[in-house]
């Protein structure tokens, strides 16, 4: 395993770990849905650079790194998009095969029936690029191992989830004067609110400390 430092939304940073031989990823509690969109460009970056001499298969039982529970397959949906992975019950975090987190982040898609066919006309068993399985293509389009589907990388999906990606990391890093300055503006009626609630509570304060010192004047008279 590797570890990875990549940014994290709204700010600081997150360790990844990233296995290049077994092909997987190690995220913490929700670490995924907090990587801003430079750092997914980063994790992605370095998926591309992680090419193993040789390639491991996922074990059959695979023991969650914090508490040795075993992961349980699950099967999960970002929009449209079908992925799985693998999770600690007792919410530790999830291991993510790397073509499922290109799936999840919209880098890979499903092959469409037709190019199913072309490709069962020239290749009968193919590796499974989420567990490492054989998939006889001839009588299956999943893996009968982790059920995920047989996919392609898709260069136009790329270069769209890049520009998508490129786009939300520029509006997070450049400045929008009109955001600043209604944030000023926020700030400053904020701090007008904070200051008349203060003036109300000191002169309520002295109501009361007025009142008590009426009460004491009159008792020390009535005792007189």
């Amino acid at each position: 395993m590797k570890t990875i430092a990549l940014e994290r939304k709204p700010f600081g940073a997150l360790d990844v770990d990233l296995c290049s031989g077994c092909q997987a990823l190690w995220f913490d509690t929700f670490e995924s849905l907090q990587l801003t969109p430079g750092g997914t460009l980063a994790l992605f970056r370095a998926i591309h650079e992680a090419t193993p001499a040789t390639r491991r298969a996922l074990p059959a039982q695979l023991p969650c790194p914090r508490c040795e529970t075993l992961l349980t397959l699950t099967q999960d949906l970002q929009h449209t998009t079908r992925f799985s992975y693998y999770r600690c019950r007792y919410g530790h975090g999830r291991l993510t095969p790397f073509i499922q987190f290109l799936r999840e982040k919209n880098f890979i898609r499903a092959l469409d029936p037709q190019e199913l066919e072309r490709l069962k006309a020239s290749v009968k068993t193919i590796r499974c690029a989420s567990c490492g399985a054989p998939v006889n293509i001839e009588r299956a389009t999943v893996c009968g191992y982790c059920r995920a589907p047989i996919m392609a990388l898709d260069p136009d999906a790329v270069q769209k989830t890049l520009a998508e990606i490129d786009a939300a990391e520029k509006r997070l890093t450049t400045s929008d004067p009109n955001r600043i300055g209604d944030g000023i503006i926020a700030l400053a009626r904020l701090e007008s609110q904070m200051a008349a609630e203060r003036r109300r509570e000191d002169a309520e304060m002295g109501i009361d400390l007025v009142a008590v010192g009426f009460r004491t004047i009159s008792d020390w008279l009535h005792r007189r």
